[in-house]
């Protein structure tokens, strides 16, 4: 015997004719293993991809950095501590002439 419930939807759901891409921003959480002038090394408890990009947010202090990065190598520690099994290598992209000497701050280098 079928279990017949009654419909709660407010509206019809579909399926779209084609496949459909769908992004969505989700906060991840990750450790920055180090930082330079041109990309970061990420330590995450979750695989991420090559060539994906993110917002990075960064606080020392009183100042705060957002930057966009790309994900460009991937490997994996298995008996990584605090359950950090993925390492990102990312680089830092579209640099605005603000967020470099912020970046360069925060990294206590000289402006170039």
């Amino acid at each position: 015997m079928a279990d017949v419930r009654p419909e709660r939807r407010r509206a019809t759901r579909v399926q779209p004719a084609t496949e459909r891409r769908l992004g969505l921003r989700v906060s991840l959480p990750v450790k920055v293993l180090d930082v330079s002038r041109s990309g970061v090394l990420l330590g995450s408890k979750s695989e991420l991809a090559i060539g994906e990009r993110a917002e990075l947010r960064a606080s020392v202090g009183s100042r705060s950095l957002t930057v966009t990065i790309e994900i460009r190598h991937l490997s994996t520690e298995p008996k990584a501590r605090g359950g950090l099994q993925y390492r990102a290598g990312a680089v830092f992209v579209m640099l605005t002439a603000e967020q470099r000497l912020l970046l360069e701050q925060l990294l206590g280098a000289e402006p170039t």
